[in-house]
């Protein structure tokens, strides 16, 4: 008799190996995500309407390094780039990052393994400086963004 953990196991690497193992399953299910997410980004007027979600700029009043991120990523689907990029540029980096996952270009999967293993060869201290470095200099460009009336 089979386990409920291990139906779970057995169906979580089933779907990793048949839906993301191959690159075409990878490409068929970026195409797919980009129609949906161009369709709903068409019929809600590039993601505009509705409430700030956000928990950074709910409590702070400011915006996130991500913030704008869902209407850049909707504005980047229907094709608008100069204004994807002045809502949040940091999505250009995200949508190439899964471009690159979806067609396994190898050159570009061992510059992020070398890179992942430079990274994870540091001390906890220096990686943590550098995130959190990282994560201050696109806040102060969200905060940027936010008092020049984009955001």
């Amino acid at each position: 008799m089979i386990s409920r953990m291990d139906l779970d196991l057995h169906l979580n690497r089933s779907f990793r190996t048949t839906v993301l193992g191959t690159r075409t399953s990878r490409i068929c299910l970026l195409i797919l995500t980009w129609f949906l997410v161009r369709e709903a980004s068409l019929r809600t007027g590039g993601f505009e309407d509705g409430p700030v979600v956000c928990p950074v700029r709910l409590l702070t009043g400011y915006p996130c390094p991500g913030c704008g991120g869902t209407r850049a990523i909707g504005a980047i689907c229907i094709g608008q780039f100069e204004r994807a990029w002045s809502l949040n540029p940091i999505t250009f980096l995200l949508c190439f990052i899964v471009l690159a996952w979806a067609a396994q270009i190898t050159p570009l999967n061992k510059l992020a393994l070398r890179a992942l293993t430079i990274f994870q060869s540091r001390a906890i201290f220096i990686q943590v400086l550098l995130l959190t470095s990282l994560y201050g200099i696109a806040w102060i460009a969200a905060i940027g963004r936010f008092n020049s009336g984009i955001l």
